[in-house]
């Protein structure tokens, strides 16, 4: 099993993410970060992924990260 982290799990990309890995037989989701969502349920904020999804985001400052084989970030580009 790959443990897979994702940051930035509430935009179009992550949550697109989301609904692939937790369906992947060899994909284990162990972290989902959101600034503005630490704390609650995946499944509070899309509905379609309970009983698929079973973690709360985290704030991507805690580390959980380290504890990842592969990490997906789905974030904002910035422009120079």
């Amino acid at each position: 099993m790959i443990k897979v982290g994702i940051v930035g799990g509430t935009g179009y990309t992550g949550i697109e993410l989301l609904r692939i890995l937790a369906r992947h037989p060899q994909a284990e989701l162990a972290v989902i970060t959101s600034r503005r969502e630490a704390g609650v349920p995946v499944a509070k904020i899309f509905p379609s992924l309970r009983g698929a999804v079973s973690l709360e985001f985290s704030d991507p400052g805690r580390g959980d990260l380290a504890h990842c084989d592969v990490v997906f970030f789905a974030t904002p580009m910035r422009s120079q």
